[in-house]
């Protein structure tokens, strides 16, 4: 049984004591399977021209890991490796759906989400894009696509500075939005100044052409953190832009009828992964036994949404 179909069961076995509730629809899953490494054919992101991600040359951020695991978004030094390893099982459907045959539409762009606020979807960005930038000859765009929270905004010091929703402006370019660090692999895209017509422009047609050439080298993964689908309406138009999407499910606390009515936001043809954060690895109340995919931190005071 895959972690979809794994997931989906344990949301159900939540519920089986309540009264009757709409059935849940089933969670489609990234086309393919996991792929092993092997030689790639011409054409594939290891042997794709190397063209540099348009970025500013007067910004480099650090990626302060100590940092980032005392604001509870990175594990603790002694559960570091077990979630590493948990990151490598997850992102590989999402790397299959990147490359070879079984390569989607626009499968390098990945959007993260969830149903609702606070379920861990920025720790899940964040440590999916850490591993991602790990994998060789590859370059991953993280974007803050959460243009109302902004919380990956705030948390590499990006504050005011223009970023995604500053790209609706014809005028702004990514040459003056991205931002490098000092892992040669990993770049952010902050969420820029906020607008109220976000929705309007995130719906663009120059949003859609703009992503759509950012993501047209092979080699390059953007990585979105969106809003909660059933909150915003520039969750949904986020989420419309992208190849592949992940849903964040919090253990022992989302209902299940919030993650059917999410998955059913989504176009039909869009797979979808769920990621079941914040699970002991021992029994979780009210979902049994799934202790080799968990994420998050139950003690997680960021107000992640």
């Amino acid at each position: 049984m895959g972690l979809i179909e794994q997931a989906v069961e344990l949301l159900q076995r939540e519920n089986v004591q309540k009264p009757a509730e709409p059935e849940a629809v089933p969670v489609r899953p990234p086309t393919g399977q996991p792929i092993e490494r092997r030689e790639r054919p011409p054409g594939s992101a290891a042997t794709a021209e190397a063209v540099p991600v348009p970025s500013r040359a007067d910004r480099l951020i650090r990626i302060d890991i100590p940092a980032l695991r005392a604001a509870g978004l990175v594990a603790p030094q002694d559960e570091e490796r077990q979630l590493a390893a948990e990151y490598r099982i997850i992102k590989r459907p999402l790397l299959a759906g990147m490359t070879g045959e079984n390569r989607l539409r626009m499968g390098n762009v990945v959007v993260v989400t969830s149903a609702l606020p606070n379920e861990g979807k920025t720790f899940t960005t964040i440590n999916l894009a850490l591993s991602l930038a790990l994998e060789r000859d590859r370059e991953v765009v993280l974007v803050d696509g959460d243009v109302a929270k902004a919380h990956i905004t705030h948390l590499f010091g990006l504050d005011g500075e223009p970023g995604f929703l500053d790209l609706g402006d014809a005028g702004c370019e990514f040459e003056q939005t991205i931002v490098k660090t000092d892992s040669p692999s990993l770049f952010v895209l902050p969420a820029g100044n906020k607008n109220a017509e976000a929705t309007e422009i995130l719906r663009s047609d120059r949003m859609a052409s703009l992503l759509s050439s950012l993501a047209a080298n092979p080699r390059r993964i953007v990585l979105i953190d969106a809003p909660p689908l059933l909150v915003t309406s520039e969750a949904g138009v986020v989420t419309s832009l992208a190849g592949q999407v992940v849903i964040v499910v919090k253990a022992a606390e989302t209902p299940q009828e919030a993650v059917t009515r999410a998955v059913e936001t989504i176009a039909e043809d869009k797979p979808i992964s769920l990621v079941l954060n914040q699970a002991d690895a021992v029994q979780v109340h009210g979902y049994g036994y799934y202790g080799r995919y968990s994420y998050g931190r139950p003690d997680d005071a960021t107000g992640d949404s």
